[in-house]
């Protein structure tokens, strides 16, 4: 099983600012990046997609485009090289990975999210590593403590992949089955060029409840990249099976120490680990044990 580290959500080049979480609680709302219409012709608005009142703490937004202005005190994002209103009418939500319902989203939301993550930037970097049927993806993001300075790079998600999908008629096959009637990858123009579809496996660990696909309901400590939240978050601290085990970081940034390794991280959205061997194994499954019960799980209402 390859192990990919995959970057997804708003950052300094795309949406300019970082997702929002409550430290005290560890809630948070993952910011997918902006897009105009016509690069996929995405189907999904900022004020689409809603978020559990109060889910926040004092924050009182029930739509992201609402809460985004609420924090931040703008209505602009970062969309290529210049700003843009997070309303524009020629702005969407790239929203992506679909990983189900996300624990901000209210349970009686309309809102088709499906289970998939697709990928055409970075799709020539997976297929030379031939990231594909049954290897896991841990997603992460830029997040930002609301109303503090303190941000990092936390793990919120992942998907253990059944199938990868490299065709329009695959994906339309399999959008029925997996909710991606409004996923921005499963589009005639996704796959214009290199475009792949990943969709997950019923479950990562049987034994332990954890399905192939979902979020993590709170952020921890035990789910941060970021050595530190007060410095650069682009320095990761890492477990020693990773160490120069890992693709587009900057190599010559590498430390080992007897607790682990940290190294800097570049601009990639995809960084793989091709052999994690018996250690990165057994760490992997050890993160599912210590968030067992920080699991997200549909059907059951956040508190």
């Amino acid at each position: 099983m390859k192990l990919v580290l995959s970057r997804k959500g708003f950052d300094a080049g795309s949406g300019g600012r970082l997702s929002p979480y409550d430290e005290a609680t560890g809630k948070y709302v993952w910011l997918p990046i902006p897009e105009r219409k016509q690069v996929f012709q995405a189907r999904i608005r900022y004020d689409e997609i809603p978020v559990e009142r109060g889910y926040l703490g004092a924050v009182v937004g029930t739509n992201v485009s609402d809460l985004y202005q609420e924090i931040y005190r703008t209505s602009k994002i970062k969309v290529g090289n210049g700003m843009r209103q997070i309303d524009d009418p020629d702005i969407y939500a790239h929203f992506d990975p679909m990983l189900g319902r996300p624990p901000w989203v209210p349970e009686t939301s309309q809102l088709p999210i499906g289970k998939g993550f697709g990928q055409a930037n970075a799709a020539p970097h997976l297929r030379k590593m031939d990231v594909a049927d049954g290897d896991l993806f841990l997603f992460f993001g830029g997040f930002k403590a609301i109303g503090k300075a303190r941000k990092g790079h936390f793990l919120y998600g992942w998907m253990k992949v059944k199938k990868r999908i490299e065709t329009y008629a695959e994906a339309q096959a399999a959008s029925g089955k997996y909710g991606l009637g409004r996923h921005p990858h499963v589009t005639k123009d996704a796959f214009s060029k290199l475009n792949y579809v990943y969709v997950p496996d019923e479950w990562l660990f049987e034994d332990l409840g954890i399905p192939g696909c979902g979020y993590f309901t709170t952020l921890n400590e035990g789910l941060r990249l970021s050595e530190r939240l007060d410095g650069k978050h682009g320095t990761w601290r890492l477990p020693s099976f990773l160490y120069q085990n890992i693709s587009q970081v900057h190599h010559r940034t590498w430390h080992q120490d007897a607790d682990g390794c940290t190294v800097s991280t570049g601009i990639g959205q995809e960084f793989v680990c091709a052999n994690p061997g018996a250690d990165g194994e057994a760490w992997i499954r050890d993160l599912f044990v210590r968030n067992q019960g920080n699991i997200f799980r549909e059907g059951v209402r956040s508190v």
